[in-house]
């Protein structure tokens, strides 16, 4: 029978600076009920990015939360992805800046997980052609870019079910094009129809590429009773 892979990308972030309790509330009603009922689910893989922000809040205020991630990533659940340490916009900081960004927050995830990220989270979506010779001195093989950029380059929805190669200075970079679709009906919409936007795919595509923020699962306005509550992620 053939498959449609659903490939799946959370990112997650907080401001630098912003208030402890903002930080909390996000960790209870997010980022901790997520990886709670993704551990119920072994077959369900994820790749997963956290902002260095919240890799200190973790380790100064949640280490049986780096404990969870840790076992998940050894069991092959859970693939993390890098950044920019402080989530920084790449393409408008010093070109020194962005690989010491991504260097400093690979760094942080291999000292508390114990592996090398090849994924990373681009911050706000921001893409600028430049960008791979530096993503990938610093180690990166591979990115999640809105769909949009591919279509406003000529490619048609039917072509954005897998990945593109492009290159700045010989340097190959891994383009995964994110759907819009499933970012606007993943989590709002009923399950039933991301079910049944993957069923039309059948025949016609091998992936569909969802990639968005974490805070979706639970800190957005009534997330929290959907998601969870309502059981709409199980």
């Amino acid at each position: 029978m053939e498959k449609v892979y659903l490939l799946f990308c959370v990112h997650n972030h907080q401001p630098v600076g912003n208030f402890l309790h903002v930080l909390e509330n996000a960790y209870q009603r997010a980022y901790k009920p997520f990886i709670d009922i993704l551990k119920e689910y072994p077959l369900f893989k994820i790749s997963i990015h956290y902002s260095g922000v919240l890799w200190d809040f973790f380790e100064e205020r949640h280490k049986e939360f780096i404990d969870d991630l840790r076992e998940l990533v050894k069991k092959g659940q859970i693939e993390m992805i890098t950044g920019g340490y402080y989530e920084p916009v790449l393409s408008i900081i010093p070109d020194e800046d962005k690989v010491g960004q991504i260097r400093a927050l690979t760094q942080r995830i291999k000292s508390l997980i114990g592996i090398t990220p090849k994924g990373l989270w681009l911050a706000e979506r921001v893409w600028e052609p430049g960008l791979p010779k530096f993503l990938v001195e610093a180690g990166v093989e591979y990115i999640v870019i809105d769909d949009y950029h591919f279509k406003k380059a000529g490619l048609k929805e039917e072509d954005l079910h897998g990945y593109y190669l492009t290159e700045e200075g010989g340097k190959l970079l891994k383009l995964f094009p994110g759907s819009e679709k499933l970012r606007y009906i993943i989590p709002f919409h009923p399950p039933s129809e991301t079910i049944k936007y993957l069923s039309l795919l059948k025949g016609k595509a091998k992936a569909a590429i969802f990639g968005d923020d974490g805070e979706k699962f639970g800190v957005w306005p009534y997330t929290y009773h959907s998601v969870y509550e309502e059981g709409w992620l199980k």
